[in-house]
Formats: structure tokens, sequence, C-alpha cells
């Protein structure tokens, strides 16, 4: 065997044919070395139209600088184009997700894939260029960092009559406007990317930053879709940005919540003690020997019942104050938190947060101890009916801001 023999038996795994939409790619030696060949589909070679399109767009090809872009060259033997040879080293990704199907729960995959997906489709509109299908076996990932790439651009084949057939088992991946009218623009690359992003997360749950975005994404009407590669990239940035901040403020509301219970702990509660001057012995004696009867010299002669009223007045005097409590605590609390859980706010460095949340700690501290005083309340009563205030205020703008959110 010789050393071609050998590279090639050794190779030979790596030679067998990935499916694409427009043929199959696989490892070919031309010239003395290894090459990616893509063999055409039979009819497509025997399609003037799309043979004709493709010396077209690998002229155009030559031109696109991106280094997302995959470069080719046309193949021709004697009975005409057959094919292109590809350079770089690249694997679909569908064999991608066969071979790893948790490289999308990876630290970068947000960023490598889908977010330079859409830089790469933002660039080739700006030169009227549509992708058009956006099927997991027609976009690559260069071996060794996991880059995403594209070769084979659809619009250069809108000549095409029928777009079904063009793209085979890969038109559902294709916008309902293109197979139905022939419509291609920027909106039909938008659903194919969406469509490719649902695949990608088949098998996983979908993150945060790109639930409501996949949805908008694919929807039927073109109209309600993203506008541009560059609007929908910006939604995800985002998005991303939104959920780190939520993450820094649920950990500094955390961070507040124990400083807030440790404050309480280690401040001693006050107890009003009333100081009574005892009453001499033979003033008492001198009482008792005339028959002295309290509750007749106190007016409440046969009222058994006096104890009791003057109870029940002392609880609705309670209920009032923690009323009043609430309801001046509560629009306290609302204007302190809404310092931090807003736009502005949840989008501020981690720094900054926490430096907010521990100013908001103390603003918090001061009003629960001004308004339990002016209410009447004791300083133990008052910390709990803070505690649950701070609670409820800070869970109903966390709701407020997820739902505005959902709206964008």
């Amino acid at each position: 065997m010789n050393y071609e023999e050998l590279l090639e038996s050794r190779n030979g795994a790596a030679m067998a044919k990935q499916p694409l939409p427009f043929g199959w790619m696989h490892k070919k030696l031309l010239e003395g070395k290894y090459v990616n060949v893509v063999d055409l589909r039979d009819d497509l070679k025997d399609s003037l139209v799309f043979t004709d399109a493709l010396v077209t767009e690998a002229e155009q090809n030559k031109t696109l600088t991106d280094s997302r872009q995959i470069h080719f060259t046309t193949l021709n033997d004697s009975a005409g184009l057959y094919g292109v040879a590809v350079e770089g080293h690249f694997r679909t990704y569908a064999q991608l997700l066969a071979e790893q199907p948790a490289i999308v729960a990876q630290k970068n995959f947000i960023n490598n894939t889908i977010k330079g997906l859409l830089q790469l489709t933002a660039f080739l509109h700006e030169k009227g260029i549509y992708h058009v299908c956006y099927a997991p076996n027609n976009v690559f990932s260069r071996k060794g960092d996991n880059e995403v790439m594209l070769l084979f651009h659809g619009s250069a084949y809108k000549a095409m009559n029928d777009q079904h057939e063009l793209y085979g088992d890969s038109a559902a991946f294709v916008a309902p406007e293109v197979l139905e009218e022939g419509t291609i623009d920027e909106r039909s690359d938008i659903y194919s990317i969406g469509k490719f992003m649902e695949v990608l997360y088949q098998q996983s749950e979908v993150p945060f930053e790109l639930k409501s975005v996949i949805k908008k994404a694919t929807a039927a009407d073109p109209e309600k879709r993203f506008g541009s590669a560059d609007e929908m990239l910006k939604t995800i940035n985002n998005r991303q940005n939104t959920r780190s901040s939520l993450v820094m403020g649920i950990a500094a509301l955390l961070i507040v919540a124990v400083c807030f219970g440790l404050y309480f702990s280690l401040v001693p509660e006050r107890e009003n003690i009333e100081f009574v001057k005892p009453v001499s012995e033979e003033e008492t004696d001198d009482l008792l020997d005339e028959g002295f009867d309290p509750l007749t010299e106190m007016g409440m002669v046969g009222d058994t019942t006096a104890g009791s009223i003057d109870q029940k007045r002392m609880r609705e005097y309670e209920a009032k104050a923690e009323q009043i409590f609430r309801k001046n605590f509560t629009r306290e609390a609302e204007r302190v938190l809404s310092k931090i859980y807003n736009d502005d706010g949840m989008r501020a460095t981690e720094k900054n947060f926490l430096a907010g949340s521990h100013s908001t700690m103390e603003e918090l501290v001061k009003a629960q101890a001004k308004l339990g005083a002016q209410a009447g309340l004791n300083d133990a009563r008052s910390q709990l009916l803070a505690t649950q205030i701070i609670d409820q205020v800070t869970n109903r703008l966390k709701k407020q801001m997820a739902e505005k959110e959902k709206e964008q």
C-alpha cells in the first residue's frame, strides 16, 4: 500500500458523503491533494437555468470577503459542469448536531452560531444576496472553532420555477412566500433562520433570550417578523443584557434581604414601660377598712365586659395603625425599588447595580423606622410588615419588566 492509498484508507470515514440541498459533499483527490467537492444532483446538472446561475454565483462568490463565507470554484468534465470544489475544513450542522448534540449548551454557542449567522446574513443583505434556506444541511460549522459558515445562496437561483423542488427535503426551512410566490427578501431569510434555531434546540430547553425571538422570526405573516437581520441581532443582544441584569438583580436582592434581616435582628426591640409610684400600706389599709371597691370607684359597677371592650378598641387601633403603615410604606417601597428595577437600572454594570442596591436598603430601613413610629407601631411589627411589603413590591416590579420584555 503506497502513501496515497494509506491516506485514502485513513480518511475513509471523513470522505463519507454529506447530503446538501443541491447535492453531496465529500473528500476527493484532485490534482494530488484531497479537497471538499460537492457533486450536484443529476436533475440540477441537467438544468441549464441552474448551471448558468451557479457559474454566475461562482464569480460573485470571489467578491465576498467575510471570513464566514465559503469560497468555491466550478468543476467540469467532458459532460459539462458536474460540481464545485470547496476550500476549507468544515461540516454541516446536521452532522455536528448528530455528533455533538450538547454543543448548543456551550458558553459561546449563541455568539459563534446564531449571532455569527445574523452578522453574515446582514453582510449578504447589504449586497442584495439572500441565502433563502438555512436548513441544518445547508449551514456549516468550521472545524476547530465551530464558527458558522455558508456556501450557496438561494437568491442566485430564484429563476428556478419550482423552489420546492429545488430544495427538496430542505424546503421545510424555506419561507412560505418563497415556495408559493417566489418572493425572496430579508424577511424570508429571517423566517428560515428562525426555523434553523428551532432545530438547534429540539433536544434542549430554548434559552431565555431566544424564546420570543424564534416565535417572532417564524411568524407566518412576513410583516410580523423582524424587518432585518440587524434588528433581530439587536433584540437578542438586548435580551441577553436583560437576562444578565436580572440575574444580578436577584443576587443583589438576596443580599439586600439578608442585610435587611440582619439589621432587624441586631436592633433591640424597645418596650414602653410605665413607672407607677407605689402606694403605701397605710393608704391601702385605710381604703380596705372603709370598704373600698375599685370597680365601683372606677364607674364599672356590675360591668364585667368593660375589659373586653377596651381590648377590642385596642385591636381596632392596631389594625388601623397597620393599615396606615402598609399604605405609606408600600408607596415609599415602590418609589425606592423603582430606581433599580427599570430599563436603565437593569442594564447597569454589576458595580453600579450593587451600589444602587446598598443605597436602596438604607432608604428602606429609614422609611420603615420613620413610618412605623408615625403609625404608632413597635419596631418588631413594623419590621415584619416592611419585609412582606418589600417582597410584594419587588415581585410586582419584576413581573412588570418581564411582561414589558415579552411585548418588545
